[in-house]
């Protein structure tokens, strides 16, 4: 008996989880709606020169849980160039480490952020 419920509770399990992630792939980016571009990130997504300095600190809007801020993460670090990214859900800032060797711009990281389903609001480079 305590086998089959067992094997039930698994089943529950992954039908909750995948009920979420279906849940999360059709509303996209959990729910939460997109703001417009202010001046600064489309100055950043039309800016195509080569970012100087190791460090870029993103803000971006709408990362309000673990699958969110992995999805920025994974996307941001198929840039080439990318070295590191770390995420601060709390604060929306996420710190993107270069190899300083593979030219970066601000344009790659305004499309990855993009791409990712979330919202750039603004982009510091940091020496």
């Amino acid at each position: 008996m305590k086998l089959n419920q067992r094997r039930i509770g698994v089943a529950v399990v992954w039908t909750v989880m995948l009920a979420g992630a279906a849940g999360f792939a059709v509303l996209g980016g959990c729910g939460v709606e997109r703001p417009r571009a202010d001046a600064s990130v489309n100055e950043a997504i039309a800016d195509d020169r080569t970012i100087e300095g190791r460090e870029a600190v993103l803000t971006v809007f709408g990362m309000s849980c673990p699958l969110c801020a992995n999805n920025v993460d994974n996307t941001l670090k198929e840039v080439p160039g990318v070295e590191t990214v770390s995420v601060d859900m709390g604060s929306g800032e996420v710190r993107v480490g270069l190899d300083g060797k593979t030219p970066v711009t601000r344009r790659q990281l305004a499309r990855a952020v993009d791409r990712s389903g979330f919202s750039l609001k603004k982009v510091e480079v940091r020496p």
